[in-house]
C-alpha cells in the first residue's frame, strides 16, 4: 500500500470516528431532552406587566409552595427552568403594585402573562394593599388545596370549561367516565353511574347538602375536580356525611 492510500485509509477512519462521536453526543443530549420530558419538567416562560402593557422589572414569579422562582428582567420577562407541569398556582407581585396569583394547567407550550395593577398615591392604598394582600392570601388556600385535592381526580379547569361552551353545568357530565345526566336543562341531574345515586359536593372546599350543580353557572367555575368511587378520593374530601360510592365533586369558584 503506497502512502497515498494509507493517509486516506487514516483519514476515513478518523472521519468515522468523529461521526460517530458526534452521532453519539445528539443522541446523548436527545435522551436527556427526552428524559426531561418524561419527568414532567419545562422551563417556563412570560411576561409581567403593568395595566398600561409597559414592562415590570424585578417582580417575583411565585409557583406552588409560594417559594420565589424567579425575578423579571428589564423586560418584564421571566425564564424558570425544571418547572413541573400540570396542575399548579403561579403568582406574580412586585412593590408597588397589587399583587395576583392564578390556578393555571401548565404545559411546554404556555407563555403566562400578568397584568398588575399599579397602587395609586391616595390615602387609601395602605387599605388597597391589605386587601389585595389579604385576597391573595386567600387564593394561595384555596389553590393549594384544591391542587393537592386534585391530584388523583379529573380535572376541568375553567379554560376546559369555556372550551366546551356548556350552556349548563350538567353538560360537562355528559359522557363522563363514572356519571349519568338525567334529564335535560336547568333541572337535569347528575348521578353516579355505579350506585345511581346523587354524589357528594364539595364547593370552595365545603361539604353542601342537597346542591344541584346546576345550581352554579359554568362560567363562575374555576375548577372542577371530579372522583367517581372511593379509590381515588383524598382525604380531606371523605365527608361522613354522603356516601363515596355515589361518586364526589369538588368545585371551586372564582
Amino acid at each position: 500500500m503506497d502512502t497515498t492510500t494509507r493517509d486516506r485509509s487514516h483519514f476515513s477512519r478518523v472521519t468515522r470516528w468523529w461521526m460517530l462521536l458526534i452521532i453519539t453526543f445528539v443522541l446523548l443530549l436527545t435522551s436527556t431532552a427526552g428524559a426531561a420530558r418524561a419527568q414532567g419538567s419545562w422551563t417556563l416562560i412570560g411576561f409581567v406587566r403593568d395595566e398600561l402593557g409597559q414592562p415590570i422589572e424585578g417582580a417575583e414569579i411565585l409557583i406552588g409552595g409560594m417559594e420565589t422562582r424567579g425575578i423579571t428582567d428589564v423586560d418584564g420577562r421571566f425564564r424558570i427552568p425544571r418547572v413541573s407541569l400540570g396542575l399548579s398556582y403561579v403568582g406574580a407581585r412586585r412593590l408597588g403594585y397589587l399583587p395576583v396569583v392564578d390556578l393555571v394547567r401548565l404545559s411546554p407550550t404556555d407563555t403566562l402573562e400578568f397584568i398588575l395593577d399599579r397602587l395609586g398615591q391616595r390615602m387609601d392604598t395602605v387599605k388597597v394593599r391589605a386587601r389585595a394582600e389579604a385576597a391573595w392570601e386567600r387564593d394561595v388556600r384555596r389553590f393549594a388545596w384544591v391542587t393537592d385535592a386534585a391530584r388523583s381526580g379529573t380535572v376541568l379547569t375553567d379554560r376546559d370549561i369555556s372550551s366546551r361552551s356548556p350552556i349548563y353545568t350538567s353538560d360537562l357530565f355528559r359522557a363522563k367516565a363514572g356519571f349519568n345526566v338525567l334529564g335535560d336543562g336547568a333541572t337535569a341531574r347528575v348521578i353516579g353511574s355505579r350506585s345511581r345515586c346523587s354524589p357528594n359536593v364539595f364547593l370552595d372546599g365545603q361539604p353542601v347538602v342537597g346542591f344541584n350543580v346546576n345550581d352554579i353557572i359554568p362560567s363562575s367555575i374555576k375548577l372542577m375536580v371530579t372522583y367517581p368511587g372511593l379509590s381515588a378520593l383524598p382525604i380531606e374530601l371523605q365527608s361522613l356525611r354522603g356516601n363515596p360510592n355515589c361518586g364526589t365533586i369538588a368545585i371551586l369558584t372564582r
